[in-house]
C-alpha cells in the first residue's frame, strides 16, 4: 500500500502545534507523510498543491478555500476536522455536493462539556451568584436554592454533545427533551435520558422549560436563530445557555430579554465576536455568567482529540486498503459509522 500525504491547516496557536507535534509523532506508526502549514498564505506558496490524499484542518477560517481548492484533486479522499463543529465548511454549496467523507473528533469535548453544563444548571439553581455576592458583601443572607429534580431542560440541537448532557442532567433526576430536525434518526443511546422531538414543537416546549440550553450548529437556518420571539415564550424564571455557536442568537434580543427580566438569566460560553469586546453590556449583567469559550477546555481534551483522529486514521486506511476508488464511511467520535453530513435546514 502506497504511503497516504495529509496536509495539515493549523492556526499556529497553542493547541494547533499541539496537534502539529502529535501528528509528526504519528507518522512513523502509521506510516503517512503530513506536511504541516498555519495560514492560507502558506497555502498559496505551495508549488504542487494537488499530491494529498487527506485533509486535516484545525483553521477553520483559511480551511473552507482550502478545501475547495482540494476538491479539484481526484485524489482528495478524506477531510478530519479538529474541531467538534464542521458548519464552517458545510455552508459552501462546493463542499457541501461533495461525496468526500468529513470527519472530526467531537465526542473528544461532549463529556468534559456536559460537566460544564451540569456545573452551569446548578450555578442557577444553587443560587451561587447571591450566595458569591453576600459573602462579598460580608452579609448572612439565606434563601432557598431549586431542587433541579422538579426542574426541565430543553436541549435544541440534540446530538452526540447534547446526547451527553443529558446523561448527566437525567441523573440528576432532570426533565430532558431533545430537539433536533430528524428525530427517526437518534440513536438508542440517545433516547435514554431525554424525549425528542421534532423542531417544529420547538415554540410549545418553551414555555415549559426550566433551562433552554442552545447546542446549535451554524447554518443558514440558525443564524440567530434565537431572537425575540424565541425568548419571548420563555418563562421568566428561564436560564437560556448558548455552548453552541454565537451567531445562533441575536446578542440584542438576548440582552433585551435579560435587562426587561422576561428571562431569569443566561449562561454564555460563545459569542459572535470573540474575544467579547471589553464595553459588551453582557459582562456588566448580574444574571448572565460568562465564561470565555472555555467550557470543554480542559488539559486532556487535546489528547482525546489525537486519539479520536487515530481511531479515524486506522478506518481511513483500512478504506484505502480496499481499494483506491472505494469510499466506504469512516469511524467518527466514539466508533459509531459516519454517516452522511445532514447538509440542508438545520442538521441538528
Amino acid at each position: 500500500m502506497s504511503q497516504s500525504r495529509f496536509l495539515f491547516l493549523g492556526t499556529g496557536n497553542a493547541p494547533s502545534k499541539f496537534f502539529e507535534s502529535a501528528l509528526c509523532r504519528l507518522q512513523p506508526v502509521y506510516n503517512f507523510h503530513v506536511d504541516v502549514l498555519q495560514s492560507s498564505a502558506a497555502y498559496s506558496a505551495l508549488q504542487a498543491r494537488h499530491g494529498y490524499d487527506g485533509l486535516l484542518l484545525y483553521n477553520s477560517k483559511d480551511g473552507a478555500s482550502i478545501l475547495k481548492d482540494q476538491l479539484a484533486s481526484e485524489r482528495l479522499r478524506w477531510v478530519h476536522c479538529f474541531t467538534a463543529g464542521v458548519d464552517a465548511y458545510l455552508r459552501d454549496a462546493t463542499i457541501r455536493k461533495s461525496d468526500i467523507p468529513i470527519t472530526n473528533v467531537k465526542s473528544a469535548y461532549s463529556e468534559h462539556l456536559a460537566q460544564f453544563v451540569v456545573f452551569a444548571v446548578l450555578f442557577f439553581a444553587k443560587k451561587a451568584m447571591h450566595f458569591r455576592t453576600s459573602q462579598r458583601a460580608k452579609l448572612w443572607a439565606p434563601t432557598f436554592v431549586e431542587d433541579v429534580k422538579e426542574q426541565s431542560i430543553l436541549i435544541v440541537g440534540y446530538g452526540d454533545i447534547g446526547t451527553a448532557c443529558a446523561k448527566k442532567l437525567h441523573g440528576l433526576g432532570m426533565t430532558v427533551t431533545g430537539v433536533k430536525s430528524r428525530p427517526e434518526s437518534s440513536s438508542d443511546d440517545s433516547r435514554q435520558c431525554a424525549q425528542i422531538c421534532e423542531v417544529g414543537q420547538l415554540e410549545s416546549l418553551l414555555p415549559t422549560a426550566d433551562y433552554v440550553l442552545n447546542l446549535l450548529p451554524l447554518t443558514p437556518a440558525t443564524q440567530d436563530f434565537f431572537d425575540a420571539k424565541l425568548f419571548g415564550l420563555m418563562k421568566s424564571s428561564a436560564v437560556y445557555m448558548n455552548f453552541g455557536r454565537g451567531q445562533t442568537n441575536n446578542e440584542l434580543d438576548l440582552l433585551a430579554s435579560l435587562k426587561a427580566g422576561e428571562i431569569a438569566g443566561a449562561v454564555m460560553d460563545v459569542f459572535k465576536q470573540e474575544p467579547l469586546p471589553a464595553d459588551s453590556e453582557f459582562y456588566s449583567l448580574e444574571n448572565v455568567f460568562l465564561t470565555p469559550h472555555s467550557a470543554d477546555d480542559t488539559k486532556n481534551t487535546h489528547d482525546n482529540a489525537v486519539r479520536v483522529f487515530e481511531q479515524v486514521l486506522q478506518s481511513y486506511l483500512a478504506s484505502k486498503e480496499s481499494g483506491p476508488h472505494e469510499r466506504k464511511p469512516m469511524i467518527a467520535g466514539r466508533g459509531a459509522a459516519l454517516p452522511a453530513p445532514q447538509r440542508d435546514g438545520m442538521p441538528l
